[in-house]
């Protein structure tokens, strides 16, 4: 028997093949791959095609048996072959007319070989389909999330003058595995003193001193689901005027981002509320990036809190609220939380 959140999955895209006119739909992303069927292939490894009645995955002999059980609601076909080609022929065998895929997403070299056999480009459904979460998502979400606050609380009481940036990594990715993770949603970010000052700073071997600046980024993966937070504080007793107060302006700037972050409001506005707010103290030119980003399956995928993005925030959507203030040479503050859009507003994830 079908989960019913799959079930819904397939509901909707079928739903979309009667709008369309479609026989068929094609999913060849291997994220949009374990969103539908909770099964993690690598890049190419294999082919979905959804049809009106039935679903169909072309895929690599070793998991013919393995994804069969874990999908037996498809019809798996182990081919080690040319999938395209084994996928274009399947098409015609069954007699499929109108038969999308998903131009925004599709290789050059294969996406030529569907348009010349009659396969039609359509716009990007799984996509959209993923920016709203369903009840067991956000069950993962929470979890992932969760385990990086605990991360969190774990890790800041034992970093110590001397560490290396790589050593406190270290520890805290041993802990996310510890206690669940599969693994990390990204490369973990662990910076200190100057280096706090670079958005992306990649970790490496600078040690704490006695008196400075740090700034963790990290996240783990649940059940296929990714969390994300950042934080920022000052290690030692002495720290500069201001750093104590751009971490104030960009903590007023986190807290009234998750205040703007409901139902209906537009995702330019969530990331003009920290703008300007940070722009009005004097530092707008110093917040380099978006305000945040959704979360889910991937660490970044929609909807965008920038100034570039036209969606409207829905109940369902996961996105971070992540203001943050870069003095070059200096230090950097960045605040950041995961929040869930009810119908009562923005709920925290990144929380014990």
């Amino acid at each position: 028997m079908m989960n019913p959140y799959v079930q819904a999955k397939f509901s909707a895209i079928r739903a979309f093949l009667r709008k369309n006119g479609l026989g068929g739909l094609l999913v060849t992303d291997f994220v949009d791959q374990f969103y539908l069927a909770n099964f993690f292939f690598y890049k190419d490894e294999a082919i979905f095609l959804i049809t009106p009645k039935k679903a169909y995955a072309l895929t690599r002999g070793l998991y013919e048996v393995s994804f069969g059980k874990a999908a037996p609601f498809m019809q798996v076909i182990g081919d080690d072959g040319n999938r395209v080609q084994s996928m274009i022929k399947l098409v015609k065998k069954l007699g499929l007319k109108k038969v999308g895929f998903d131009v925004a997403k599709e290789g050059y070299a294969s996406g030529k070989q569907f348009a010349k056999n009659g396969f039609i480009e359509v716009d990007s459904l799984i996509t959209s389909l993923r920016a709203t979460k369903d009840a067991q998502e956000l069950k993962y979400l929470r979890a992932a999330n969760r385990l990086a606050y605990l991360t969190y609380e774990y890790i800041k009481p034992r970093i110590k003058t001397g560490m290396t940036e790589g050593e406190v990594a270290a520890e805290m990715e041993f802990f996310m595995r510890k206690h669940g993770a599969k693994c990390t949603s990204f490369f973990t970010i662990v910076a200190f003193g100057e280096n706090t000052a670079d958005p992306h700073y990649e970790t490496g071997v600078r040690k704490l001193k006695k008196e400075d600046a740090v700034l963790l980024d990290f996240g783990c993966v649940i059940n296929g689901y990714c969390s994300d937070m950042t934080r920022s504080w000052w290690h030692g007793t002495k720290a500069p005027a201001e750093y104590t107060k751009i971490w104030k302006i960009v903590d007023d700037a986190r807290k009234q981002g998750i205040k703007a972050a409901q139902i209906g409001t537009a995702c330019q506005a969530v990331d003009a509320t920290c703008r300007t707010l940070i722009s009005n103290e004097g530092y707008g030119k110093f917040f380099t990036h978006g305000t945040g980003h959704g979360v889910g399956i991937e660490i970044h995928e929609n909807p965008y809190n920038n100034q570039t993005s036209s969606y409207v925030l829905k109940e369902g959507n996961i996105v971070t609220v992540e203001p943050g203030i870069y003095l070059p040479g200096k230090f950097g503050v960045r605040l950041e939380d995961t929040v869930a859009i009810t119908k009562t507003g923005a709920k925290i994830l990144t929380k014990k």
